[in-house]
């Protein structure tokens, strides 16, 4: 008869104990490095493989000690939270908030697996919630099959999420956004702390299917509030960057729009006097004509323009030309008659109803006023103009109504000339 070599029951012992902690472990790490990777995906920031390889043995080690020391569930997952935590933040150097909301998504899948399966076991095979409780030395202590089976389950939903990029995008939108980002957090932690609550089923005694149904009806409604609560706070970011570049599209068309006009009033007025210029003049002339407004057109020209530019410079005619626009200014009415700059030394006036008498009076003004200033300090030189009147009855087009005033203008300029030179016999 073979005897039993001494120790050899201890040292099999030794090895089926130690067979259910190697391949929970490798369960665990399995877990560990995809939710890492899952954080990754979600921070847009690598972390050194070596230090994931770190956060396994020190979350390990920490559910390896917890489990011996048969801490309290509840103890167990907050110590394992705080160690977590702590971990994102170092390897990710990201804001506490960041590693807040990462660390409770992994609690809170884990954990509500975790009570999720030692829910379904122990009513699939009628065993006592207590026989999944902390006190793992104990001989008919069961929680390694539920640990082990909620690590797998929860490291193939984050190696499953992170390879869907839809799915990825909404804590990465919510991250971007203080408020909504705020929210998660509150509604995150109410979730895992009472996920955590729930473990104190266990302490019950008896085998009441109640608190099985109940502890599953706990975890679904925990990840399903967890998926609701990112997609409601996601969906309310992308609302809120809609708003903002909406704003940023109504702000740019605005520039633009403005851009526009200023465009279109540097192209319609002159740079020197600020004067609409001739395609303005013309364009209101055939406008008050279409519309058969009454008016008087006046087509005036400096006299004497070129002489001072030429013997005293284009600085003084830049002068001479100011005074004469200030001037002109005068003689119109606010909201009522226009005044453009047609060409060098020429100038349209248009008079809404008015009269030629009335208009030609309002000139005869300007003229006075512009020879009282000529030969003063600032204006060394004689200033005057010559002008001709058009009624908007008297052409049918701009064109002609234009023309029918130049020819007057140049009749008064030559009488200008005579008169300042003497009567001819």
């Amino acid at each position: 008869m073979r005897t039993k070599a001494p120790g050899a029951g201890g040292r099999c012992g030794m090895t089926s104990d130690m067979i259910p902690l190697i391949v929970i472990g490798l369960i665990y790490f399995y877990q560990n490095w995809f939710f890492f990777r899952y954080a990754e995906a979600i921070l847009l920031k690598p972390v050194k493989r070596r230090w994931i390889a770190l956060a396994f043995f020190l979350n390990y080690t920490l559910f390896t000690l917890c489990s011996v020391l048969q801490l309290h569930l509840v103890v167990n997952w907050l110590l394992i939270f705080t160690l977590l935590l702590i971990e994102i933040l170092c390897f990710f150097r990201c804001p506490l908030s960041d590693g807040f909301i990462l660390a409770l998504f992994s609690m809170i899948i884990g954990l509500a697996l975790n009570i999720l399966l030692r829910c379904l076991l122990a009513a699939a095979f009628d065993l006592p919630l207590a026989s999944f409780d902390n006190n793992s030395m104990d001989a008919g202590n069961l929680k390694r099959y539920p640990v082990g089976l909620g690590f797998l389950a929860a490291g193939l939903y984050f190696q499953i999420a992170r390879r869907y990029d839809a799915h990825m995008d909404n804590p990465r939108v919510v991250f971007k956004d203080p408020a909504r980002r705020r929210f998660l957090i509150q509604l995150s932690l109410a979730i895992y702390l009472y996920l955590v609550l729930n473990l104190l089923i266990y302490t019950q005694p008896g085998n009441l299917l109640v608190l099985k149904l109940w502890g599953v009806k706990s975890c679904v409604f925990s990840l399903l509030g967890l998926y609701l609560a990112v997609r409601y706070a996601a969906r309310i970011s992308r609302l809120g960057q809609y708003r903002a570049l909406n704003s940023q599209v109504l702000a740019a068309l605005e520039h633009q729009r403005e851009e526009a006009l200023e465009l279109s009033r540097i192209a319609s007025t002159d740079p020197l006097t600020g004067c609409p210029n001739r395609q303005m003049a013309e364009a209101a002339t055939a406008g008050w004509l279409e519309t058969g407004t009454p008016f008087c057109l006046c087509f005036a020209d400096l006299n004497g323009l070129k002489l001072v530019n030429d013997t005293q410079g284009h600085e003084m005619g830049d002068r001479y030309l100011l005074t004469v626009v200030q001037t002109l200014q005068s003689a119109c009415r606010q909201d009522a008659d226009q005044l453009f700059r047609y060409g060098g030394d020429e100038f349209l006036l248009l008079f809404r109803d008015l009269t030629p008498a009335i208009a030609a009076s309002r000139m005869d003004r300007v003229n006075r006023s512009l020879r009282a200033r000529s030969h003063m300090p600032g204006h060394p030189f004689a200033m005057s103009v010559s002008f001709g009147l058009a009624q908007s009855g008297e052409g049918e087009s701009p064109d002609a109504l234009i023309q029918t005033a130049d020819k007057r203008m140049y009749h008064d300029k030559e009488n200008t000339e005579r008169n300042k030179n003497g009567r001819r016999p």
